[in-house]
Formats: structure tokens, sequence, C-alpha cells
């Protein structure tokens, strides 16, 4: 089997509500779309989902990116992923979100040519269905306490709720949540960087007492990974690297600095299924637990991130939910049972999606 062509384009998702974090407010996303075309018909897909402030990337720099990696994979073997995922990696190092689509892509094309799903690829399937949770983006307190009720009300029992703006607001916005949705709904938090230092975060954790909170995610700059371990040390409430955790070096760090209790996995900030797996087992000897985190991608992304989760029973939680927000999806083949909050992995071949 040989690579005929290789499509690279734009991917602008609209959402139904704009993603409003720390740093941001994203009405659209704007991604870049992979398309590898073999010549027995094989078709695999990838999305890249760049972010400025967390993966260095965006739209114009990724999709330069995949087109630059495309002579190396013109006439090429598609089923010699590590060694092609190797060349693309030395060509362009410092672009994780791209290495990402071409990984997922490639182990697309895999799985359909050896007639099964990812996740048997992947170590097999550890688990056929996976709980999810919404996200609550940054907002004024009545609307993320009304957006929190809402999901509730549909059968929601975990919530993430996107904080970092200010201390005294945040304080009010979680406030107003805890009295839309009650005692018994779990919430994890989510700061974005937002408390920026050690000092802040910790003087806003000790209001905390009472929210019954089940972990708190990247509440300093992410460089700062001193100021994350003092805030790991001074509270029994966990917490998560993200933006501080991007490869298994990364993870190996925070592991010897016991800079944070948990580490937050994205297939974006690693560069793909593959690295993922590499971080996961530096996680895994060190003893913390993680999650898999999205960048709210289409159905062609998000799958990739539910066939990893699929096959690997230690990861504690999945958040690939952009599917739930995207007015333009652009593939089919990623279910989610909305009455459970459940995604339900595929079984077809490859990724299990197409384009619509």
């Amino acid at each position: 089997m040989r690579i005929t062509s290789i499509e690279v384009h734009p991917l602008d998702l609209t959402l139904a509500t704009a993603l409003t974090v720390a740093y941001g407010s994203y009405p659209v996303l704007n991604y870049a779309l992979l398309k590898i075309v073999t010549d027995e018909g094989l078709i695999g897909l990838g999305e890249a989902s760049p972010d400025p402030e967390v993966t260095g990337e965006t739209q114009e720099t990724v999709l330069d990116a995949l087109n630059r990696v495309v002579p190396l994979l013109m006439a090429a073997d598609p089923l010699q992923v590590e060694p092609l995922l190797r060349q693309c990696r030395a060509a362009i190092p410092a672009f994780p979100a791209a290495l990402a689509a071409m990984d997922m892509a490639l182990y697309d094309l895999l799985g359909q040519a050896l007639g099964v799903p990812v996740h048997q690829l992947l170590g097999g399937l550890a688990r056929p269905a996976i709980g999810l949770y919404p996200v609550i983006p940054l907002d004024e307190p009545p609307v993320m306490a009304a957006m929190s009720a809402k999901f509730v009300g549909m059968g929601a029992r975990i919530l993430k709720v996107k904080l970092g703006s200010s201390p005294d607001l945040d304080l009010l916005r979680l406030k107003e949540i805890r009295a839309a949705v009650g005692d018994s709904v779990q919430l994890r938090l989510d700061i974005n960087q937002g408390w920026r230092d050690a000092e802040t975060a910790l003087a806003v954790i000790h209001r905390l007492d009472g929210f019954n909170l089940e972990w708190i995610e990247q509440p300093v700059l992410a460089a700062d990974l001193d100021g994350l371990a003092a805030v790991a040390r001074a509270t029994e409430i966990p917490i998560m690297a993200d933006e501080s955790c991007h490869t298994a070096a990364d993870a190996l760090k925070i592991a010897c600095l016991g800079a944070a209790d948990m580490l937050n996995i994205k297939l974006m900030k690693c560069g793909g299924l593959s690295e993922a797996r590499k971080l996961l087992a530096v996680a895994e000897a060190a003893g913390l637990p993680c999650i898999l985190g999205s960048m709210g991608e289409s159905s062609i992304g998000s799958a990739a991130g539910l066939h990893f989760v699929a096959a690997q029973p230690s990861i504690v939680a999945c958040e690939v939910i952009g599917p739930l927000f995207i007015t333009n999806d652009p593939a089919s083949g990623y279910q989610i049972e909305m009455s459970t909050f459940q995604a339900q992995v595929s079984t077809a071949p490859g990724l299990g999606v197409t384009l619509k």
C-alpha cells in the first residue's frame, strides 16, 4: 500500500456557546483537517487543534507545518507508522498539534488496513463506553449558574467549571453554581493559569472550604513549576497540571518536583497517540493519575482521544466533548448517549469516523 495524495485544509468550527477561559474567548475554533488517501482507496483522517497559549501554534502555522511534511509521506507505506512519525517529528518538532493530526491519520489508516478499531492497536478494549462531563465556560456568575443547572437537568452529575478571571468573582461564580445545582454534583475547577502565582492561588483555595471540589487544574502560570509545587504541598485538594505538562519529559520533571497530584494529557499538547502513551507510562510509574483532556476537537480528534481512553484503564476521566458544542462538525461516527453522558467507543476499523 502507498500514499497517493494528502490534503490539508483549514477547519473552522463554530461553537453553540463561545469557549471562554482565563486567557481568551473562542466563538470559533480555527483548526486544520488532514486527509491521507492510499492507492487502495483508504482515507485516513486527522485533525490539528492548535492554541497559541497552549501548543504555541495557530491555524496558519499548523497548515504550513503539515504542508511541509507532505513530501515526506508521499508514496510512503502508511503502515510504517512509527518510522513516518519519527520523520515528521524531526521535520516539525515544535508543532505538536500538527504532529497529532498526522499521528491520528496514520493510525486511522493502519486500523482500516488491518480491519480493527484504533483501540485494538493501542492495547485492546478496556471499556466500551466512557463517561463524559460538560464544561462550563467562564462568564458572569448567573450565566454560569444557569448553564450548570441546565446540564444537571439533562442528567450530568459532574461539571468542569472554568475560572481564573479574578479571585472574588470566581468565588461568587462558585457560590451561585453550588446554589443552582446542589451539593451532590461533583465540581472540577480549571483555572487555566488565571490565578498566576502560588500566593494568589493559595489565598483563593483557602476560601474554598465547603464547595466539595474534586480537583483544581492549573492554578498558576505554566512555567512556574515551583509555584505549582507550593500549591500542591499546601492543600488537600488535588492539583492537576495541564499547560505545564506537554511531554513525557514534562511529566517526569513534575513528578520529581512533586509539582502536581494529577496530569492532564491532551493529544494536541504531546503530539498524538504515540506520544500520549509515553507520557501516560511515565505518569503511571510515578503514581500520578491522568485524565484525557480536550481542545474542543471535532468528531475526528475526539474519536482519537476516545480510542486512547478506551484502551487505557488507568485514565481516570475523559473530556472529549467537542462534538457536543460544535454546530458544523465535519465528520460523523462519534456517538454520545446524552441521557447518560456516555461516549460509545466505535468498533469500526480505524477511528470509525467519516467525513459528512
